[in-house]
């Protein structure tokens, strides 16, 4: 008898956890597989991009705001033209496999091709004139021309994130699932993300040992050879999917004689989609104020990351492990609370922790910044350690900033875009996911480059203050955003009803 109650009650854990019906099974499990590996080749790729830049010579953390705010959101507008024009000529599945193979061919470029040889490609002469040139000013603009290569890499392992992930992968999710079956898998699918945080934390920082004492070339190229292999168990498993997994309403489209309507997409079309609809304008602020809070921290605590561990390999420990803790807290939020908190609270109440806690979190971290250049009592009290305290404080609030954006917000943005019809679907959601998200990360770095040219400074830190504020102002835009979306999303749930 003990034994039968305690096997019904795992059954109905189990339920809680994985609330996946009989004939759903095959369904979930290809989505998983196909969010793992995508977000797999992303974990490596934002691993290493970071530490490739700011550990090289003449480089900083500084440089990243200037990649994101100058050069990768330029390409960003560009991605979305080229997304947009190749989506009225291409199928969707053509577009998936070309997208990812255009990908990979960039990564193993860089990987056997410009790194091995980057002293003899990089501009390293010129950089250095430039330097006499300008007095010592614009540093890390000379240095993100000085290391172009590491640029490449940077952009391509940020884009794999926005175009893959959000945009490609999301998209095919969105299309074959309704809004109930969001609520009841859909953390499961974030879990998959978290997992291969999971496992590349200890795979990085493997290598990374294992080649320490060698050239880091080696640690590269072998991530990058991880990379390609699961690059073409993508490009099997979305062809597999896609011929196993029916789209939402599709049994609709083959009982009636009318062919689906062909989207004409363009800039322009998405761009006017998201301005005359306040619900997606809405779903904008969001998108663009968590890319915004997170990275305005991040660029700061970079800068003290640097500081602490300047050698590669220190540096690109210290991440793996972080990067692995990430995974282990994400996942237990994803499995044991997110889909839980949804459930029984509402989509507002879970749309609303990411940018409380990320709020909270990041104003305090830019108080301790901001007590090191302005405190030089508490300088003096603590010592040379403040710098690693700093370093291990702001790794906390990583840890909990991206654990909360990939179990709370990450899945209550993509479950707004499901009530909506199918032309908003995939004209809203490529200028808000590409665009808002760059958007954020661009208007974080153009607000970090502005004070590093009017305050006349090379460092970040000492911004500290004024930094609080826009992350102040910006969480609490993200949160009475949240409300608006909450109203309309009601309507749209009830109309999708009937």
């Amino acid at each position: 008898m003990a034994q039968h109650t305690s096997l019904s009650w795992f059954k109905k854990w189990l339920q809680v956890i994985f609330p996946i019906q009989q004939g759903e099974k095959q369904k979930v499990f290809l989505l998983l597989l196909l969010k793992f590996l995508i977000s797999f080749v992303y974990c490596i790729l934002a691993a290493l991009k970071d530490t490739v830049l700011v550990t090289a010579n003449h480089s900083a953390a500084e440089v990243i705001p200037i990649i994101k705010g100058s050069i990768i959101f330029p390409i960003s507008i560009g991605v979305v033209l080229l997304y947009a024009k190749l989506h009225n000529c291409l199928k969707q599945a053509t577009l998936f496999y070309s997208t990812i193979l255009f990908f990979l061919g960039l990564v193993l470029l860089y990987g056997f091709v410009l790194y091995p040889h980057a002293n003899k490609v990089s501009p390293h002469a010129m950089a250095d004139w430039l330097s006499i040139y300008t007095g010592g000013k614009y540093l890390h603009w000379i240095a993100a021309f000085r290391h172009w290569i590491h640029v490449l890499f940077f952009v391509v392992a940020e884009l794999w994130g926005q175009v893959a992930l959000m945009l490609l992968y999301w998209s095919f999710v969105n299309n074959v699932c309704k809004m109930q079956d969001a609520k009841r898998f859909y953390a499961i699918l974030i879990a998959a993300g978290d997992v291969a945080l999971i496992i590349t934390g200890p795979l990085v920082l493997a290598y990374t040992k294992k080649y320490s004492h060698s050239d880091f070339v080696y640690t590269i190229q072998a991530l990058i050879g991880y990379v390609a292999w699961c690059c073409l168990a993508i490009l099997f498993t979305y062809w597999f999917a896609n011929h196993t997994i029916k789209p939402d309403g599709d049994s609709l489209n083959h009982n009636t004689a009318t062919p689906p309507q062909t989207l004409r997409l363009s800039l322009w079309d998405s761009l006017k989609h998201v301005a005359t609809s306040r619900y997606l304008g809405n779903i904008a602020i969001m998108v663009v104020a968590c890319g915004l809070s997170i990275n305005i921290v991040e660029g700061t605590w970079k800068s003290y990351l640097k500081e602490a561990f300047p050698k590669a390999v220190a540096y690109q420990s210290f991440v793996s492990e972080l990067n692995f803790w990430t995974g282990i807290i994400a996942l237990i939020i994803s499995l044991f609370f997110s889909g839980g908190i949804l459930r029984q609270f509402g989509w507002k109440t879970t749309a609303r922790i990411a940018p409380v806690i990320i709020g909270i979190t990041g104003s305090l971290f830019f108080l301790m910044s901001y007590s090191k250049s302005h405190a030089p009592c508490l300088t003096h009290w603590v010592g040379s350690k403040l710098v690693l305290y700093i370093v291990i404080f702001g790794g906390m609030h990583n840890i909990a900033a991206k654990s909360i954006k990939y179990a709370f917000f990450d899945k209550t943005t993509q479950m707004a875009y499901i009530p909506l019809d199918r032309e908003t679907k995939i004209k809203g959601k490529a200028a808000v996911d590409l665009l808002g998200s760059r958007l954020g990360k661009a208007g974080s770095s153009w607000i970090q480059i502005a004070l590093l040219e009017l305050m006349h400074t090379n460092s970040i830190q000492p911004l500290s203050g004024i930094l609080l504020l826009f992350l102040v102002i910006t969480t609490i835009a993200w949160y009475r955003a949240t409300g608006s979306v909450d109203k309309q999303l009601h309507v749209l749930e009830a109309r999708e009803a009937k």
